[in-house]
């Protein structure tokens, strides 16, 4: 069952004047130490911070509360077949798991058309089987 969906589109260049006024600082607070790490080592730097931007906000759209959620309780990495995926910490999990009374499934797809990113998640109940 479809509990919240979500959707965000940010500017890229709003991203790359961000990173270029506030560099470290703003990205150690929006972005994790791996999605950094990940997105650093990227050609256009400021389009894929700016896609997990995007994805960060359309999730706490989708949960439809972002209450004591920090930047860093959602984590967006890449599965083995590069398809991109949330990891949900602390607040973020729990407040997840406490809408969904119990496991959740978050389907996430990034796209980009410069200078626009967007991200659309869908928040989902896991069924029990029968």
């Amino acid at each position: 069952m479809i509990l919240g969906i979500g959707c965000d589109i940010c500017d890229i260049h709003r991203i790359e004047k961000l990173i270029e006024s506030h560099g470290e600082q703003f990205l150690k607070r929006v972005f994790t130490p791996s999605e950094r790490e990940r997105l650093q080592k990227r050609a256009k730097v400021a389009s894929g911070f700016a896609k997990v931007f995007a994805a960060k906000e359309a999730l706490v759209k989708a949960l439809a509360n972002s209450t004591d959620i920090s930047w860093q309780d959602i984590e967006v990495v890449k599965n083995f077949h590069g398809r991109p995926e949330f990891i949900l910490h602390n607040a973020a999990h729990k407040m997840a798991k406490t809408l969904a009374e119990g496991d959740y499934t978050l389907h996430l797809s990034l796209s980009d058309e410069p200078p626009y990113a967007l991200a659309y998640v869908i928040f989902e109940k896991s069924l029990t089987p029968l």
